[in-house]
C-alpha cells in the first residue's frame, strides 16, 4: 500500500475516526470537569556546589561533581528529615503534600515546588519545606565540622599527654637524655600547635556555617490551577482517540473484505472486466433514472456499460444478456432495467424480461400488471400476448404469476424456444433474473443467455460471495461478461471530477 492507499483507507473510515475522537474527548472533558481544582506554588533555593578544603590543607580533598551534590541535596530536600522537620514548624499532625525538586540547567538554582487543593497552603508549604531544608542542611553541615573538631581535640589532648610525660621524665632524671627528650618535646608540641590552630578554624566555621543553602525566591500565591487542564486533556485525548480511530479503521479495513472498487478485485482471483461503475443516484419518481434524470451521472455509467456490451457484440454474439447479482439487494433489477432504456434510446428494438420468478420487481418500475407475463409463455401463451410497449423500441415481458417450480421452468425447452424466438424478432433481449446464491434459478437461466452480467453493490457485497456466486457460474460454463459496481463511491468513476463539480456529461464538461 502507498500512502494515497493509507489516506483513502481513512476518507473510507472517516466517521469511525471522527467517533473515536468525540467519544475519547468527550468523556475526557467531563471528567476533567468533575475533578477538584489543584494548584502548585514553587520557591527557588541555592545550593553551594563548590568543593571544601579538607582539615589537612588545600588542594588535598576529593573532587566533587558539581551535578552530583544538587542531586544529593535534593534527595535531602525530598527526605523524611526536612517533611518531619516541616511538620514541626507548621506545627501540624496531619500529612500535607510532600515538597519536590528540580535542579536548574543553567545554574545551581533547585526549584522546590508543592500541589495542594489550597493555594495559600501551597505557598506556606514551600516557604516551610525551603526553611527545614536549609535547617537540616545548616545541621548536617555543623555536625560534621563539630565530629571534625571533637576528633582534633581528642588529638590534641593525646599530643599534650606526651608532652606531659616527657616533662616528668626530664624532671626526675638529670642525664644527657634531656637534649633528645627536649627535641621531641618540640616536636610535639609544634604538631600540638598545628592541630589547636585547625581546631580554632573548625570552630570559627563552624559558627558561621549555613550549609550551603540559601533561600534567594520566596513561594508566591498561585492563582490558576495546573490541575485540571481541559485543553491539555481535550489535546491528549484528542490524540488518543486519533490513535485508537486510526487503529480501528485500519483493523477494519484489513478485515473487511467487501469489493468497494476497481482495485479489490483482485480479491476474487479471476481476470473479469469492469463493465460500468454505477454511483447512487436516486430517480425522481419509479421509472429508471435514464427514463426519468437522463442527464445524471449515473447514466453516463449505464450508456458506458451499453458501449462495453455493444463492443463484446463484435467479437461474439451478444444479443441475450442475463443480469444476476451474488445476493439480494445489490441493484441487478436497476441495472438491468436502465441497461434497456439505455440500448433502446440508440434506436435498437430492446425487449426486458423479468426473469426474477421468485420476487419479480420490473413491473413495478414501469407500473404495469405483473400477473400476464413470462410464465404465461412458458405454459404455451404466444409472445405478443405478454409483451407491453414501453416506448417504440422498447417492450416488457413481465414475470407473470410465481410458479412453484421456478428453476425447472427457466431451465426447461420451452424457455430456450421462447428466447429463440426473442432474438429473432429483437436486436437485444435482457433478462433480469434472481440472485446467484439465493435459489439456482440464475445458474438454470444462464444457458440461455449469450452473456452474463453480475451486479455487486460496492462496499457491501464480500468477496467470498462473489468467489462463491461465480463459481456456481462457472460450473456450468455461463458466459460471464463482466462485472457492474453499483452504488460505488464518486472517486472510482472515471471521470470523477467531472461528477464532484456536478457535470452531467463530457458535452456539459467541455
Amino acid at each position: 500500500m502507498t500512502l494515497r492507499d493509507y489516506w483513502r483507507v481513512v476518507l473510507r473510515r472517516k466517521w469511525l475516526v471522527v467517533a473515536a475522537i468525540v467519544f475519547t474527548v468527550g468523556p475526557a472533558v467531563g471528567l476533567t470537569a468533575l475533578q477538584d481544582p489543584v494548584y502548585q506554588s514553587s520557591g527557588d533555593v541555592l545550593v553551594d556546589t563548590s568543593s571544601r578544603d579538607t582539615l589537612f590543607g588545600s588542594g588535598s580533598g576529593t573532587y566533587v561533581d558539581p551535578d552530583r551534590k544538587i542531586q544529593n541535596q535534593i534527595s535531602v530536600l525530598q527526605s523524611r528529615e526536612v517533611y518531619d522537620r516541616a511538620r514541626t514548624m507548621l506545627g501540624i499532625t496531619a500529612f500535607p503534600p510532600g515538597p519536590s525538586g528540580a535542579a536548574s540547567n543553567v545554574n545551581d538554582l533547585v526549584r522546590v515546588s508543592v500541589r495542594s487543593s489550597e493555594p495559600a497552603f501551597a505557598a506556606q508549604l514551600v516557604d516551610t519545606y525551603m526553611a527545614a531544608f536549609a535547617e537540616v542542611a545548616k545541621e548536617r553541615a555543623v555536625s560534621s565540622l563539630d565530629a571534625a573538631a571533637a576528633e582534633l581535640q581528642t588529638t590534641v589532648e593525646q599530643l599534650q599527654a606526651q608532652i606531659d610525660a616527657i616533662d616528668d621524665a626530664m624532671a626526675e632524671t638529670d642525664t644527657d637524655d634531656d637534649t633528645r627528650r627536649e627535641a621531641d618535646r618540640r616536636v610535639l608540641i609544634d604538631q600540638q600547635a598545628g592541630f589547636k590552630q585547625t581546631l580554632s578554624q573548625i570552630q570559627v566555621d563552624a559558627a558561621l556555617e549555613t550549609g550551603g543553602v540559601q533561600i534567594v525566591r520566596p513561594a508566591f500565591v498561585p492563582i490558576d490551577p495546573v490541575e485540571p487542564n481541559p485543553t491539555r486533556t481535550a489535546m491528549l485525548a484528542a490524540v488518543v482517540g486519533l490513535l485508537l480511530g486510526l487503529g480501528a479503521a485500519f483493523l477494519l479495513d484489513y478485515l473487511d473484505d467487501s469489493i468497494s472498487g476497481p482495485d479489490d478485485l483482485t480479491k476474487l482471483g479471476r481476470d473479469l472486466p469492469v463493465l460500468a461503475i454505477v454511483p447512487s443516484d436516486a430517480s425522481p419518481d419509479h421509472r429508471p433514472i435514464s427514463m426519468s434524470r437522463p442527464d445524471a451521472h449515473s447514466v453516463e455509467s449505464y450508456r458506458t456499460l451499453r458501449t462495453n456490451v455493444q463492443f463484446l457484440g463484435l467479437e461474439r454474439d451478444v444479443k441475450v444478456v442475463q443480469v444476476t447479482s451474488a445476493g439480494p439487494g445489490e441493484g441487478k433489477t436497476t441495472t438491468a432495467t436502465n441497461l434497456a432504456v439505455v440500448l433502446a434510446q440508440t434506436g435498437a428494438s430492446v425487449v426486458l424480461v423479468d426473469g426474477d420468478l421468485r420476487k419479480p420487481r420490473i413491473h413495478r418500475v414501469f407500473a404495469t400488471d405483473g400477473s400476464y407475463g413470462l410464465t404465461n409463455n412458458l405454459v404455451g401463451e404466444s409472445i405478443e400476448m405478454t409483451l407491453t410497449p414501453i416506448d417504440p423500441h422498447l417492450s416488457l415481458i413481465a414475470s407473470g404469476r410465481v410458479p412453484p417450480n421456478p428453476s425447472e421452468m427457466l431451465a426447461g425447452r420451452k424457455m430456450a424456444s421462447l428466447i429463440e424466438q426473442l432474438k429473432a424478432r429483437f436486436d437485444y433481449v435482457i433478462v433480469d433474473s434472481a440472485p446467484v446464491l439465493s435459489v439456482s434459478d440464475a445458474v438454470a437461466l444462464s444457458q440461455h443467455a449469450d452473456g452474463l452480467i453480475v451486479v455487486l453493490h460496492a462496499g457491501h457485497t464480500s468477496a467470498p460471495q462473489v468467489r462463491k456466486a461465480l463459481d456456481a457460474l462457472e460450473q456450468v460454463d455461463a458466459p460471464v461478461l463482466g462485472i457492474v459496481l453499483n452504488r460505488a463511491d464518486a472517486k472510482y468513476l472515471p471521470d470523477a471530477e467531472a461528477y464532484q463539480y456536478g457535470y452531467t456529461d463530457q458535452a456539459s464538461k467541455r
